[in-house]
């Protein structure tokens, strides 16, 4: 199959976000099955395809280092020391991985990680006797987040993982709105769907596509970055023209229903006119999700995995418009989560 310079970005990004990481040129060509020479042919090198993906090459002879090994090697000098490590401390203990290696692995500052250990470490038993050491930096981190986010409550925040820090931050940023449509396409992965991510410069497609294939159904995902309230009604025949061009492979795939779902910062008052005409063209529903209200469903979805599950949330996208904050807390009352 011959793939073209956009189509192995989308399966180089598709590898990362199921790794966690970014992959080794081995792994890349290995899972995906593109081959070095048609990487070759598009970026010359490997290492050009990782720097336009924004990620950094190793160092030659760099060791890698899984997520599990920085946490156990920083956690047990914490043990060590009866405390929170310092960068000196670190330095001092000859501890690895260097402490730039942190930084590149998780974007944040030496200051910053037991905020992030602490996410890590909570619900694990064998951190349990340590695990105080961190409270406190956790929650001046989730203060500092409420502050940053009101519409986001402390229960659902210590819930969140890192990586989801600016989500609310781009859905007000027009000029984030790339940054956005991946963070959108992260959030529904991390709900349990099986991911398209298309983002822009695709052509008339949604910005994702996420399948719920075991029960039978997929949503049509779009992201509007706005710092003023979305006004659904001014992009009705793009929505349409890109329903019906995805709707009837998914069908053949197994996917007898199909929701169109537009995530932004906040809505203008919808006019039932634009919800009726996508509808009346496509025959699909149409579903609003806040930013924060996406967040704090994926929150409980964190908190209980095996309860909210696709089939579960499916309810959410059967009734077009809003989906509210009181819609989302009347479905965890009939979980009873």
């Amino acid at each position: 199959m011959n793939f073209d310079k956009e189509a192995i970005k989308k399966e180089y990004l598709k590898l990362k976000l199921h790794l966690g990481r970014q992959p080794g040129s081995k792994e890349f060509y290995k899972e995906t099955g593109i081959s070095e020479y048609q990487v070759v042919q598009n970026f010359h090198k490997y290492t050009s395809l990782i720097a336009e993906m924004g990620d950094s090459q190793k160092s030659f002879g760099d060791k890698y280092y899984d997520v599990e090994e920085y946490w156990n090697n920083y956690g047990d000098l914490a043990r060590k020391l009866n405390k929170v490590p310092s960068s000196s401390e670190w330095l001092f203990h000859k501890c690895k991985p260097l402490k730039t290696s942190f930084l590149k692995k998780f974007g944040k500052n030496w200051s910053e990680l037991p905020p992030l250990f602490y996410n890590y470490a909570i619900n694990k038993p064998e951190w349990s006797d340590i695990i105080h050491f961190f409270s406190s930096e956790k929650e001046s981190e989730l203060v500092a987040s409420i502050d940053n986010n009101p519409h986001i409550e402390f229960k659902y925040l210590q819930f969140l993982p890192p990586i989801l820090n600016n989500f609310l931050t781009f859905s007000t940023q027009e000029g984030k709105n790339n940054e956005f449509e991946k963070q959108v396409n992260l959030v529904f992965q991390m709900l349990g769907f099986d991911t398209n991510y298309f983002g822009q410069g695709t052509g008339r497609n949604p910005d994702s596509i996420a399948k719920a294939s075991q029960f039978g159904y997929a949503l049509l995902i779009d992201a509007k970055a706005r710092k003023e309230a979305y006004q659904i009604g001014t992009e009705d025949r793009k929505f349409i023209e890109y329903i019906k061009t995805h709707s009837s492979n998914l069908n053949r795939t197994g996917h007898s229903i199909i929701y169109f779902v537009i995530v932004s910062s906040e809505f203008k008052s919808i006019t039932e006119s634009s919800l009726k005409n996508i509808m009346t063209e496509t025959n699909v529903v149409t579903t609003l999700f806040k930013a924060s209200t996406l967040l704090k469903l994926l929150s409980k979805k964190i908190e209980y995995p095996s309860t909210l599950n696709l089939e579960s949330i499916k309810g959410l996208f059967l009734n077009s418009g809003i989906i509210t904050d009181k819609e989302v807390d009347r479905l965890l009352i009939k979980l009873k989560v």
